[in-house]
């Protein structure tokens, strides 16, 4: 009866233990990272930038009643043209991206993007 409830403890020890641990193989990639990644890897990752930019331009909205841009809600953008804003906003600032390519600031270049993608009137 001991060794059971010791064997039942252990059990639940090493399942919070293992339920508590992430196996992801993403990280927020630097700008050098991302520029180099043509396999589609981070496309969650810029997917998740887009719906939280979206969030806190609401937020932001709400709060200050004032709109960083104006992306139309009923555009959905597949990653190849997030990639596209990204990669327009990088290369419009080749100095300051290159000096930061090693930080992880794909998330500005993508707000940066819609700001001049989508300006408000």
């Amino acid at each position: 009866m001991v060794i059971s409830k010791i064997s039942k403890s252990i059990f639940i020890i090493l399942l919070l233990t293992i339920a508590q641990t992430s196996y992801s193989d993403i990280k927020t990639p630097t700008i050098k990272e991302y520029m180099i990644d043509d396999t589609g890897t981070y496309d969650s990752y810029i997917y998740g930038l887009e719906s939280g930019l979206e969030w806190a331009s609401e937020y932001y909205y709400r709060k200050h009643k004032v709109e960083l841009y104006c992306k139309p809600g009923n555009i959905e953008l597949p990653a190849s043209e997030l990639r596209k804003i990204i990669n327009k906003t990088i290369s419009s600032k080749p100095g300051f991206f290159k000096d930061y390519e090693n930080e992880p600031l794909v998330g500005l270049a993508l707000r940066n993007g819609f700001i001049d993608a989508f300006p408000c009137q």
